[in-house]
């Protein structure tokens, strides 16, 4: 009975005990309970998976030693998709001990103690489970290893607010927020976060981490020299294995970069000595190989041995490459060129090794000038490396232009072969060809014997593994060698394979062209179906069942004597062809050379060679004013008046002569450099503002005054647009045809064609019928079943994902083409080239539809019928023709094209609430997918209104901040308000502080006189402005005129520029996007900041459409990756006040509140 009696005592000891240590409770006692079940359970096990994590990433990480490594592997964004699981199970096993061991509860006050510095602390802290800043940090870590950097912002943020009183905590969460900003490629706001850390607050434990971040946002940033330190720093405070030989090898990368050879050798004999993994090891002696300052012949027996290796097998690519790169360093370029292709065709797994090898080879071939070379060197260079690379944009421009240049120099080497052939005896013909087939037959065999010997090889080799490891040799070996025989993966899945991915693309170019992504993709002819996307010619079908049939003949063919005797020019309609396709090709050779290779002497030469093979063609006159131009460019003023000279006197007919054979030609050249820019802009201004016979006046007196004028295309597109606003349709055809004939290659020709193109659609869809024939029956029947999937789903309201613009209307036949060149001419007019689809069809028997497709989101399409209402002769035109719009998602309208109707969808879209009363826009207003991608201070609205009304459907309102529970991460503190609304993917540069900066000067508008001795079609003098309407001012500053002319300036805050390489990178995209517009790029210099300008754009809507745009295109900044910029959109007036009183910040405020909402 006592021991009883003891047991119940002791029991209601421990259950005092217990509930003495509950969360509700605040004690010494309930405390350092929950702190220790904290610590050694559920955060034990959190930590267990996260480590895990942490290791499965760096196993999966696949280094690119042929470039700089990353400071993290984390770095390669994909790697995180290996420690998914294990992050997801760290991050609940942290929410679930905040929500079972957090305490919030204030302790007993002790008054004795209140006044002291060190219990205040304590007692004003949040949390008072020590062991609840380690929970948080962890989940910060594993959400940022999980790849969700913004998340872990929020949680970082989280920790800094509500642990003030741990500095060493709120400076590990700064560094950290830092890496998620880096890897986000948000530069500006990392260094603003790594700025804003007091040094004094470093303590050993961060010390480390402090080094290393910056380390890896200035690698991110290029900044390799500046980096030097942060990396020597970060591997002294180094513990872990994995990271110590990495950092060690990063480091001998840099110096080696640098150019401290010294350094980098010793840096790359320590890597050899941390025991690194063997690849690592490798490559470090390679490189240090390269280093070595003795001999060549040093260099090449150490690296012959190397290969000798059996172990290196594999490698060779490597090793002959850094033997190619010795003999590059000693300047024997021609051993260099060999080694560089032994490593190319070495190359077993075709990686960024093998890409590094064919740039290298490609961009001494263009040194060297041979364009032949190169090209295939790029190219294929381009097909293995990944938008992420440093050298895609550069690999992949070289690689396209000069395979422009490779076709035109084929057909001129072809048809001169050709000829040749032609001139022999039947005899000698006969002999030559039977020498191609012979060598053709050869060729193939020793490639098969090749391919067959690498995979016996390989066969052999795996053989030999297998026994070496006592087991048998398996078809998975087998398979897996298989594969590296013939140069494939080894057993990577083919969708987690950049490489096979290109390639495959590349296989299926060759195969069916290119097509777009849609229901049915190989059916080429699909017009007869309903709501047809394409129009294509009658053969089409033919020809695509023909394909196979033809490609099996060519492979048979090409061994018979016939294939290449049929090829030969005999007749002289032939032989006239011949030369038709060399001077053509000639032609475009010269172009290309001048224009895009901008090698001066090759272009000189090849025109020069076009006018001596072909002095009858009708270009002559053209080369010649083209060489003309370029001595001229050149300074060579001599030579640039020999062919002047040639122009006047042996073509007295041409343009060229009508203004060069003038006595003040110079002077009427400098007027027209001068002149040509502002009364473009006034010649646009006018045709946006419906004012045609302005625009007709402007065009004669240019083409009267400057008819070399590089903008005469522009001119004379602007002029067929106004024709085809206000005249016949006849007429309209005849003038983009003219523009064709006369500036065929030109950027406007483009869109010519494009709208001769859909004026033929326009007429193919009204000849259509609604009940169609037997094989629009038959097409329709195939579409539903291969869409049954589809069929059977309902109508969803989703606004995400691709949408299209309805313009559904009864007018008659003739007037469907009228609205369908007014949609596209404010298409052209308004937004890029290549923006919008525009596809013409019947609905039913009544009824004809034109839909505007390849909007991103529903909101971009409500952003384009925004867009139409601010221009009143289309709204007019649409009124008067009592022109439904609709706005249906891709989804939605394949289940139109099969067992439904457009009605039922408009039934169905009336059911939405928001939808019944019709769509609405606001005024002004980007889409919301887009808005995210400037990014801006969460700022306080001002108080001034809006000039511009909104009607319609308003923009939701940012939710306001509030205090957060403890299962929930606000978005706080640092910055990080701002950074919840950029995009994570592709992020842009958002605000800065203020830089002080001077006055950028205003473009000169003014139309200049200019004397003319003949009678001239004078220039329109635009009316006397209207008095300029006062509007209230933001913040005193600044004002919103929608429709004043607009730049898109982007600041640069810190950093070097690139302009030249910046500016070519935004001529080629305003030439091929924007070419009707005749933007400038400028750069303004102001004391030690500077801005570049891109303008000017008609009216803020324009402006918006650009810089939305403009943002998505990576290979805009290139010249700006050393540098921190932003990106805004202001009139002239704007961007002065913000020169002048440094405002850059307060602008901001003003661009979220007056174009980004």
């Amino acid at each position: 009975m006592e021991k009883y009696a003891k047991n119940i005592i002791l029991f209601l000891l421990l259950i005092l005990l217990v509930s003495g240590c509950s969360t509700n409770k605040n004690s010494w006692l309930s405390r350092n309970y929950q702190a220790l079940n904290t610590r050694f359970n559920v955060y034990f096990n959190g930590d267990v998976s996260y480590n895990d994590g942490l290791k499965n990433i760096q196993r999966a990480h696949k280094e690119d030693y042929s470039g700089i490594i990353p400071m993290y592997p984390i770095s390669v964004h994909s790697n995180a998709n290996s420690a998914q699981s294990n992050m997801d199970l760290a991050i609940e096993k942290c929410r679930k001990a905040i929500k079972l061991h957090s305490i919030k509860v204030k302790p007993q006050k002790n008054y004795k103690r209140s006044n002291s510095p060190e219990y205040k602390l304590f007692y004003n802290q949040e949390e008072f489970n020590p062991a609840m800043k380690d929970v948080w940090l962890l989940q910060g870590k594993a959400e940022f290893h999980k790849a969700d950097f913004l998340g872990s912002v929020g949680t970082f943020s989280y920790i800094i607010r509500h642990f003030e009183s741990d500095k060493n905590l709120q400076v590990t969460c700064q560094l950290w927020i830092a890496r998620a900003y880096g890897e986000m490629g948000w530069m500006y706001e990392a260094e603003q976060v790594l700025s804003g850390i007091q040094q004094n607050n470093l303590t050993h434990t961060n010390v480390g981490l402090f080094a290393a971040v910056n380390a890896d946002i200035l690698l991110k940033k290029h900044l390799y020299k500046e980096a030097i330190p942060f990396v020597q720093l970060a591997l002294s405070k180094e513990t872990d294995k994995y990271y110590k030989q990495r950092f060690s090898y990063l480091l001998a990368q840099l110096y080696q970069k640098s150019n401290d050879k010294k350094a980098a050798y010793d840096s790359y004999t320590k890597v050899i000595n941390l025991n690194a993994p063997y690849e690592m090891e490798f490559n470090a002696r390679v490189n240090r190989a390269q280093l070595n300052q003795g001999k060549i012949s040093d260099i090449r027996k150490e690296l012959l041995a190397l290969m000798k290796n059996r172990k290196n097998k594999d490698y060779l690519d490597l090793l002959y490459f850094a033997l190619g790169n010795t003999y590059l360093q000693h300047a024997d370029t021609l051993q260099a060129i060999e080694n560089y292709k032994l490593s190319a065709d070495k190359s077993t797994q075709k990686g960024l090794a093998k890409a590094a090898t064919l740039i290298t080879l490609g961009d001494i071939y263009y040194t060297k000038r041979k364009y032949v070379l190169a090209q295939p060197c790029y190219e294929e260079a381009g097909r293995i490396i990944t938008k992420d690379h440093e050298d895609y944009n550069r690999v992949s421009r070289l690689g396209e232009m000069l395979g422009e240049l490779v076709v035109q120099n084929n057909i001129v080497v072809l048809q001169d072969s050709l000829q040749r052939l032609s001139a022999m005896s039947e005899d000698k013909r006969l002999e030559v060809v039977n020498k191609i087939i012979t060598k053709l037959t050869a060729d193939e065999k020793a490639a098969a014997e090749k391919e067959a010997k690498e995979k016996q090889e390989a066969i052999a080799e795996a053989e030999s593994e297998s026994e070496s490891m006592g087991q048998p040799i398996g078809m998975n070996n087998l398979n897996r060698l298989n594969k590296k025989a013939i140069g494939g993966s080894t057993g990577e899945w083919y969708f987690y394979n950049p490489n096979a991915i290109k390639s495959g693309e590349a296989e299926f170019l060759k195969k069916w062209g290119k097509r777009k992504l849609e229901d049915n993709w190989r059916r080429m002819n699909k017009s007869s179906s309903v709501f047809a996307e394409e129009n294509t010619t009658k053969n089409e079908t033919v020809k695509e069942a023909a394909d196979t049939t033809v490609n099996s003949k060519a492979i048979s063919e090409n061994k018979r004597p016939e294939f290449y005797l049929k090829q030969i020019p005999v007749s002289a309609a032939q032989i006239e062809k011949s030369n038709a396709d060399i001077a053509t090709a000639l032609f475009t050779m010269g172009q290309i050379y001048k224009d895009k290779i901008e090698d001066v002497p090759m272009s000189i030469a090849t025109f020069e060679e076009f006018c001596r093979r072909f002095g009858s063609d009708k270009r002559v006159a053209d080369a010649y004013f083209n060489i003309y131009q370029i001595q001229l460019k050149s300074g060579n003023q001599d030579q640039a008046n020999v062919y002047r000279t040639k122009l006047i006197t042996d073509f007295p007919d041409s343009k060229y002569q009508k203004i060069l054979s003038q006595s003040d030609y110079a002077v009427r050249l400098e007027n027209m450099y001068k002149e040509q820019d502002s009364i473009y802009s006034l010649t646009y201004k006018a045709f946006n503002q419906s004012d045609y016979k302005t625009v007709y006046k402007q065009v004669a007196y240019a083409k009267q005054n400057f008819p070399l004028s590089t903008l005469m295309p522009k001119f004379l597109f602007l002029n067929a647009l106004s024709i085809g606003k206000s005249d016949k349709e006849e007429n309209f055809r005849t003038a983009l045809n003219d523009l064709l004939k006369s500036y065929p290659e030109s950027d406007v020709s483009a869109m010519a064609k494009d709208i001769l193109a859909l004026m033929r659609q326009g007429k193919e869809a009204i000849q259509g019928t609604s009940g169609g024939s037997l094989l629009t029956r038959r097409e329709e029947k195939s579409v539903r079943l291969e869409d049954n999937k589809e069929s059977n789903q309902q109508f969803t309201a989703e606004k995400d994902g691709r949408h299209r613009v309805l313009f559904i209307s009864q007018v008659k036949d003739g007037v469907i083409n009228k609205l369908l060149y007014n949609i596209a001419s404010f298409n052209f007019s308004r937004f890029m080239i290549k923006d919008f689809d525009l596809v013409v069809s019947k609905l039913d028997s009544t009824r004809n539809v034109l839909a505007v497709t390849n909007f991103e989101s529903y909101d971009e399409a409500v952003w384009y019928l925004n867009s139409v209402s601010t221009d009143a002769s289309l709204m007019n035109l649409l009124d008067q023709y009592k022109v439904q719009k609709v706005i249906i998602s891709d989804k939605n309208f394949a289940l139109v094209k099969t067992t439904v109707n457009l009605d039922d969808y408009l039934l169905f879209h009336g059911k939405i609430p928001e939808n019944k009363q019709g769509t609405r826009v606001v005024l002004n207003t980007p889409p919301v997918i887009e808005e995210k991608v400037i990014a801006n201070d969460n700022s306080t609205k001002p108080v001034e209104k809006k000039v511009e009304p909104t009607v319609g459907k308003t923009v939701q309102k940012p939710e306001e901040k509030r205090e957060t529970k403890l299962s929930e991460k606000p978005v706080e503190n640092l910055s990080v308000a701002k950074a919840a609304d950029k995009p994570i993917e592709k992020p842009v540069q958002p605000q800065v502080s203020a830089t002080k900066t001077q006055t950028v000067s205003k473009p000169d508008m003014t139309v200049q006189k200019v004397e003319v001795i003949e009678k001239e079609t004078p220039a329109v003098i635009p009316a006397k402005p209207k008095q300029e309407t006062v509007v209230p001012l933001f913040k005193g500053l600044f004002a919103y005129r929608a429709n004043e002319p607009h730049f898109v300036a982007i600041f640069i805050v810190s950093g070097s520029i690139d302009f030249a390489k910046t500016k070519s990178a935004f001529d080629e995209y305003n030439a091929k996007n924007y070419g009707i517009m005749n933007l400038k790029v400028s750069l303004e210099n102001m004391n030690n900041q500077k801005m570049v300008l891109v303008g000017p754009l008609n009216d803020a809507q324009i402006a918006k459409s650009y810089l939305l745009r403009m943002v998505k295109e990576k290979t805009l900044y290139e010249g700006l990756k050393a540098a921190n910029y932003r990106n805004i959109i202001s009139t002239q007036e704007n961007l002065n006040t913000i020169v002048q009183k440094n405002q850059l910040k307060t602008y901001f405020e003003f661009m979220q509140e007056y174009y980004l909402k």
